[in-house]
This record gives C-alpha cells, structure tokens and sequence, in this order.
C-alpha cells in the first residue's frame, strides 16, 4: 500500500544524496583543475618566469619584481634564430643549450668569455652594441635582431621603446630571484626562445639534482652547526657594498654552510654599510669573499684602509681571476658555485671552477 510520508522520506533522501554527490564531483573537479593548473606552470622556483606549454607553442609571463600587477605575455609559436642578448647571463645561458649561432648582437664585448661567442665577434656575425656614445639601436636593427632581452634596470627598457613593434623585447629579472634555483630557471625562457626547450629543462633538472645532493651533503657536515662568519663585498668610498640578506647570495652562502654576516638585512639587491660597522663586526669574520681585485696588493693599493681590516689576513676568495667565466656561466650553475662555496666553507678546496685564492 503506498504511503505518503514514506515516499516523502525516501524522495528527500534521494535529494540529500545528490547534493552530496554533486558537492563530491564539484570537490574532485576543483581538485583536478588546481592539480591541473599548478602543472601547466612548467616553472617551480622562478617567482617572476611562467611558461605554460599549449598548441602553438609556448606561453610566457614575466611579472615585475617591483610592480608585480604590471605583466608581459607573448607567445613563442617557433624557433628565433636572431636573437640579441644585454647581459653576460643571458649569454652563459644560451651558450649552456650549445645556441651561439643564434646570437646576433651582445652588449660590452670585450668581457665576454665565451670562446664560440668571441669567435663570432671577431668575424662580424655578432655585433657589439656598444659605442662611444652608449647603446646602438641602430646597430640592433642592422643586425635584423627579432628577440631582444634584457635586465630590466637602468634606461635599456627607455632605449629599447625606439625598436620596431616587430621585434620582441624581454626583461629577464633573473637577478632578482631571492634563490639561486629560480634563478637558474630562466634557462627554459632561452630554451623555449631557440627552439631548445626540452633540452633546457633536461639541464635545469639535472643542475637542480646536483645542487640538492650537494646541499644534503652540506648539512650532513654541519651537524654540529659550527659555521665560518662570511663577510662578502667590498669598499666603494668609505662605503661597503653586500648582497642584501634575502638575496640569492644570501641563500647560496647558507646553503654552502656558511654564516653571512648580513644574512638578516632585509631587501635582494645590495645593501651599504658604514666602515665603522665593518670594522666594529670585523673580527668575528673569518673568510672575506668577493673584494673584486686579483689579490691583496692590488686591495691595499686601491684601498690602503684594508691594511686594517681584522679580517685582512684570514682567507680572502674572489672571483676576479675568472670573472667573466663567473658572470656567464654561475647563473645558470649554481651547482657549481654551491660547489666552490661548500669547498670554501670546510677550508677543502680540491677543484673551484670559479674561485680563487688571493695571495
């Protein structure tokens, strides 16, 4: 015999049974499309590089550091085979994916250490843009340049507005990654830019699998939590000029087990000190990094006050004696940097592929 009361029952129970299924697949659905949309980034350090793969290629977004609302997109539908680069980064970077051939024009030539890229110079395939009088544009569009990069600081992004709408113009805020990772991660924005993304990522996994087996090895050693004080930078004036606390020299030198004396100092660019606090904080330092000369007679003859620094006689490592071996290729290793300051921090240094000893 029907009943009412049941098959109202049984109706709202057939209800609250959709409604929880419905909420479960909306559940599952939003799960899936965070997994999903947390994967299209193919960039995990980077705070400022995006790159989503889709059918025509590659998307990239760049955010600024400094007004991170203010973003660039372009997509990059096939491979650029002229590309200029203002930065020495920018040249270890490509010169890392074997792409040399593809640069056409590069800023200060005459500090470039790559030997393919030095080559290319001196038979005219790659054009100094630098002159007397400063940046050449013009240089630029003689070169038929289609992807221009920059960093992102001083008047380039002002010179740079002059270009054809044509060609693509990219600042690269590598330098301001708070990690030396992320900052290493700016390889695949080369890679996708020269039709060598798979290439990229490949070595970015294999210079991030060595960065983290070298920082387990690290902390392995440093149980006993006994780290040499680092004092990094140089006088300029009566000034001294350091890597800011949060920056990504600050995180490599803790991660080569290193106690940086500044390490709390807000900021990721550079901070300026007083003498008198350097000297003040001076004789807790035990290794000095950095001093931008070739040895401590060219420091004494440019800066006589060195002679009484505490930390003049301890350990002093730069390096000046590869420089720019450094600023090309330590961006884009920052394994082999991390490799170097370990080696630095437990006074072992069997191979440095960038530091030096000053004598």
């Amino acid at each position: 015999m029907f009943n009412p009361a049941t098959f109202q029952m049984f109706r709202s129970l057939i209800n609250f049974l959709g409604f929880v299924f419905f909420f479960f697949l909306l559940g599952c659905t939003n799960q899936k499309t965070a997994e999903h949309s947390k994967k299209e980034n193919l960039c995990q350090h980077s705070q400022y590089l995006r790159i989503f793969k889709n059918q025509k290629g590659y998307k990239v977004e760049i955010l600024d550091p400094d007004e991170q609302r203010k973003q660039h997109f372009f997509q990059i539908q096939k491979p650029y085979t002229r590309i200029a680069v203002l930065s020495a980064t920018h040249v270890g970077m490509l010169a890392a994916l074997g792409q040399q051939e593809k640069i056409c024009a590069v800023s200060n030539a005459k500090y470039l250490f790559d030997p393919s890229v030095k080559r290319l110079l001196r038979l005219k395939r790659i054009a100094d843009l630098n002159t007397e009088l400063g940046f050449s544009a013009e240089k630029l569009l003689q070169k038929k340049a289609q992807v221009v990069v920059y960093s992102g600081f001083g008047n380039e992004s002002q010179q740079l507005k002059r270009l054809p709408s044509n060609m693509l113009s990219i600042a690269n805020f590598e330098w301001r990654e708070k990690t030396p990772l992320a900052r290493a991660e700016w390889l695949l924005l080369f890679g996708a830019l020269c039709g060598q993304f798979d290439k990229a990522q490949q070595l970015f996994e294999e210079i991030e699998a060595n960065y983290i087996a070298i920082q387990k090895e690290v902390q392995q050693n440093n149980r006993s939590n006994q780290l040499p004080v680092l004092l990094s930078g140089n006088l300029y004036g009566d000034q001294w000029i350091a890597p800011a606390g949060q920056s990504f020299e600050a995180r490599i030198y803790k991660d080569a087990g290193l106690a940086y004396l500044f390490s709390k100092e807000q900021g990721t660019g550079s901070i300026f000190k007083s003498l008198a606090e350097i000297l003040r904080k001076g004789p807790a330092v035990g290794i000095w990094l950095n001093p931008g000369l070739p040895n401590r007679k060219a420091i004494l003859k440019q800066y006589p006050k060195a002679q009484f620094f505490p930390f003049f006689k301890k350990p002093i490592y730069c390096y000046t004696s590869n420089t720019n071996k450094y600023w090309e290729q330590a961006a884009v290793h920052p394994d082999w940097l991390l490799s170097d300051l370990s080696q630095i921090a437990l006074v072992q240094t069997k191979k440095l592929h960038f530091y030096a000893l000053l004598k």
